[in-house]
């Protein structure tokens, strides 16, 4: 059994009278490992703390983005609809018109061609545009 001990001796200024303190040895070794302990306990907090804020540096930004990506989405939303509506108007007008000429030629193209089974799903869902057709040209007469 180690039965040292450190001893300190405080002088205060200006009085006759010491302080002495004695601290054995064992315990002040004990001292060191808690301290030591606590010192890298800190250091693994702090270590894991920097991934947390590098993540939690990254919201406003990715606020921002969801805000622009929800606007986007009610604008496609809101195109959707009107490209429904704009359909639908072209369907009427094509009843109107009578669809089918006296010789079976059509008046005006159908909206969408008809489409196999074997073709792009996504030049189905982009069926409003054929390659036959421009933007400029004027719907086909009969012939008579």
């Amino acid at each position: 059994m180690d039965d040292r001990r450190l001893t300190l001796i405080v002088v205060p200024h200006g009085d006759l009278e010491t302080r002495t303190f004695e601290i054995p040895y064992r315990r002040l070794k004990l001292g060191f490992v808690v301290a030591g302990v606590l010192v890298l306990l800190l250091g693994v907090i702090v270590a894991s703390w920097f991934p947390v804020a590098a993540q939690a540096g990254r919201v406003p930004g990715l606020e921002r983005e969801l805000s622009r990506l929800e606007g986007e989405r009610a604008r496609v939303a809101e195109l959707a609809q009107m490209l429904a509506e704009v359909e639908a108007q072209y369907e009427r007008v094509r009843v109107l018109l009578g669809a089918e000429g006296s010789a079976g030629e059509s008046v005006l193209p159908p909206l969408r061609p008809d489409t196999s089974a074997d073709s792009d799903p996504q030049e189905q869902a982009a069926g409003s545009t054929s390659p036959d057709r421009s933007a400029g040209s004027a719907p086909r007469q009969p012939e008579g």
